[in-house]
């Protein structure tokens, strides 16, 4: 099995790897650097990002590692959904510190390190936004001392570690695939609970029923049992092929893509759109990636530039410039930047190429799209983080080429739609 064994990724994550994206590391005279983990860190260690005291009635759900691998489009929806759901109690999605740790190691490892940076720029996103996810700050500890013997074990006990730390605040549930770390929770005192929602789970409502079971109706959560995802394959046939996931149905061409037929009366509302190919799939998590990932190098060279004030009123001003900067579309992103440097024009548009169902005119699935659309798309991604010298653009995209190859390489069951 690929490293998303849940025990064996996180012995991947703690070792070293031979492999490195060598095609942006010889770019030139761009210096690749990836912030992420220092940004989310800055971020959970401000002090307004510190749990309160008195929190009142708090449940809190703390996520390893491989639940952020395999299932991130359900936590992403899941998270989403906390947002907008009031509970009988107050509910907070935790990621202890070391997961952070375990991401950026991840980042190292051949056909892992695409969803291990999406992961982290998920992380950024939500932990900036302050509201349902927010990461363990160093000062968040139950101080467990960690003994010679437990040497291996370290990534375990910190994260058995945060689990006792915000039990001294309220209830807290354990979502984790690793047998031997739920089984530390489970058998030392105080129990903490523990939820395995395997590789298998497939939507927000699924994982609110595994954690709350009768105690909550889970009908507001949204209902996406139709959708498959692209995500690390089982099969260790290639390094970077990934899969979509429904129901199993393994195909003997190692991309395993499953169909739940008809989503039946659990069907996600008009409008949410459910992926139905793995292009389609692939297409959604380059637009949530991206879209964090160019609006903070806008940020960035918003900052330096002194564009920091507030919108414009004038009609005749860009879009981009009449929105609120939090507002701001991947597409907007592109137009700003376009703004302050010639960039590479792409057919089709990169701003139409990254746009979201429903979002404007022009929006198509990823399998509408051939493939020298998605390569000058890419080129235009390239050029942008050249031009302004940003190594997690750079990065980014040397992780994901080869999965667009793979996917148009790999013969695919019809989607009938």
């Amino acid at each position: 099995m690929l490293a998303t064994d849940s025990q064996q990724l996180r012995h991947t994550a703690a070792g070293a790897s031979s492999w490195q994206p060598s095609t942006v590391l010889h770019a030139g005279s761009v210096q690749l650097h990836d912030d992420t983990l220092a940004r989310i860190t800055s971020a959970a260690n401000d002090v307004e990002m510190l749990e309160p005291a008195n929190a009142g009635p708090t449940l809190y759900l703390v996520l390893d590692t491989n639940v952020l691998i395999d299932n991130l489009n359900v936590v992403r929806a899941f998270s989403e959904d906390l947002d907008r759901i009031t509970l009988p109690w107050s509910m907070k999605i935790i990621v202890p510190y070391v997961v952070l740790s375990e991401l950026d190691g991840l980042k190292n490892r051949e056909g892992l390190s695409w969803f291990a940076r999406t992961a982290s720029t998920f992380l950024l996103q939500k932990v900036k936004e302050k509201k349902s996810l927010k990461v363990q700050a160093r000062s968040e500890t139950a101080h467990t001392k960690l003994h010679e013997h437990e040497q291996l074990r370290s990534a375990d006990i910190a994260i058995w570690d945060c689990c006792l730390y915000y039990k001294t605040k309220g209830e807290v549930v354990l979502l984790s695939n690793d047998t031997n770390l739920r089984t530390l929770c489970e058998n030392e005192q105080p129990v903490i609970p523990t939820v395995a929602p395997g590789r298998r789970l497939l939507s927000s409502r699924e994982l609110a029923a595994q954690l709350f079971g009768a105690n909550v109706d889970v009908a507001p959560f949204r209902a996406s049992e139709g959708a498959p995802r692209y995500r690390p394959t089982r099969s260790g046939a290639t390094a970077h092929l990934a899969q979509t996931e429904g129901p199993a149905a393994a195909d003997d061409d190692g991309m395993e893509v499953d169909d739940d037929g008809g989503a039946g009366a659990g069907a996600p509302p008009p409008e949410d759109w459910v992926p139905s190919h793995a292009l389609d799939a692939l297409h959604v998590q380059i637009i949530d990636h991206f879209s964090v990932v160019l609006g903070e190098l806008a940020q960035r060279v918003r900052q330096a530039a002194g564009d920091d004030g507030p919108p414009a009123r004038s009609p005749h001003a860009p879009a981009h410039r009449r929105k609120d900067v939090r507002a701001w579309t991947a597409g907007d992103c592109v137009e700003y930047l376009a703004s302050k440097r010639p960039l590479q024009v792409s057919q089709p548009p990169l701003q139409t190429f990254l746009l979201r169902r429903n979002e404007d005119r022009g929006w198509r699935r990823g399998q509408d799209w051939p493939r020298q659309a998605w390569e000058n798309c890419l080129d235009a991604l390239e050029d942008i983080g050249r031009q302004f010298e940003d190594g997690l653009v750079l990065l980014s995209l040397t992780e994901l080429r080869p999965h667009v190859t793979d996917v148009f390489h790999t013969r695919l069951r019809p989607t009938g739609i």
